[in-house]
C-alpha cells in the first residue's frame, strides 16, 4: 500500500507496492505531493494531476494522455519520451524539464512555463503554443513545431 500525502488535506491510497510503471489511469491525484517521485513507465490517461508537485520526478517513458496537469509544479521533472497528446498543461511550471523525445500533439499549453526546458526531438505541436513561455528552452533540428511557428522569436535557442 502506498500512500501520498496530497494538500488536498486528504492523503491518496493506492494498493501498490510501487508507482512505477503502474496503472493510475483515471485516478484523482489533486495536488498530490510526488516531488522526485519515480513514475517510470506509469500509465496515466485522463489522470487529474490538477497543482500536483512533481519536482524532480522521474515520468520517463509514461503516458499521459489527455492527463490534467493544469498549474502542476514539475521543475526539473523528467518527461523523457513521455506521451502528453491532449494533456491539459495550461500554467504548469515546466523549467528545466527533460521532455526529450516527449510527445504534446494537442496539448494546451496556454501559460505553461518551458524556460530551459530541454525539447531536443519533442513534438510541440500543440495548442495555444505562442502563449508559452519558451525562454531559453532548447530544442534542435528534430524537434517538431506547429506549421509557421517560429521558436526563435518565442526565445528558444537552437542547439546542435
Amino acid at each position: 500500500m502506498i500512500i501520498i500525502k496530497s494538500n488536498a488535506n486528504h492523503p491518496i491510497e493506492i494498493n501498490l507496492d510501487t508507482l512505477e510503471k503502474a496503472n493510475l489511469n483515471n485516478m484523482n491525484l489533486h495536488r498530490a505531493l510526488l516531488s522526485k517521485a519515480n513514475l517510470r513507465g506509469a500509465s496515466l490517461i485522463k489522470a487529474d494531476l490538477r497543482s500536483a508537485e512533481l519536482e524532480g520526478a522521474d515520468l520517463s517513458y509514461t503516458n499521459l494522455t489527455e492527463a490534467e496537469l493544469m498549474v502542476a509544479y514539475a521543475c526539473g521533472a523528467n518527461l523523457m519520451f513521455a506521451n502528453l497528446i491532449h494533456s491539459k498543461l495550461n500554467g504548469t511550471d515546466l523549467r528545466d524539464a527533460n521532455l526529450l523525445n516527449a510527445d504534446l500533439t494537442g496539448a494546451d499549453v496556454w501559460n505553461a512555463n518551458f524556460q530551459r526546458a530541454k525539447l531536443q526531438g519533442a513534438i510541440m505541436r500543440c495548442n495555444r503554443l505562442s502563449e508559452a513561455n519558451l525562454k531559453g528552452a532548447f530544442y534542435d533540428d528534430s524537434t517538431e513545431w506547429p506549421d509557421d511557428f517560429d521558436p526563435l522569436e518565442r526565445g528558444a535557442q537552437k542547439i546542435g
